[in-house]
């Protein structure tokens, strides 16, 4: 369990998770303790939606974690040789998307990546 203090109200509060973004129980303002303040002025919702990423012809089961107007995070079974900054195209359901990766975080068996939307 990690304390948290809020960089606004400066009252702890706890979290098992340090990379999470948080709301202040005592302010409402929205933190991490391993980024600070969040940043986006969009609304992230979280929505799960199962897709195939192909990258350099090589198919991946990929899902949606959470998705807001200018982005969205994915989770990839596998590890793609995507690499920060590169342009990826994809489709999920019916939408097809062009995203720019910002970040990336490669696990023992999966890969989960930030993406900034360009179309």
């Amino acid at each position: 369990m990690n304390s948290l203090t809020c960089p606004r109200c400066r009252k702890n509060s706890y979290s098992s998770y340090e990379a999470s973004f948080l709301v202040c129980p005592y302010c409402g303002f929205k933190f991490s303790k391993k980024y600070g303040a969040e940043k986006r002025l969009d609304e992230r919702t979280k929505q799960e939606i199962p897709f195939t990423f192909v990258y350099h012809e090589e198919n991946f089961e990929a899902s949606t974690l959470d998705v807001s107007e200018k982005g969205l995070s994915v989770e990839i079974f596998g590890k793609p040789p995507v690499t920060v900054s590169d342009i990826v195209g994809f489709s999920i359901r019916d939408n097809q998307i062009k995203a720019k990766v910002r970040w990336i975080v490669k696990l023992q068996y999966k890969s989960r990546m930030g993406l900034q939307k360009l179309n």
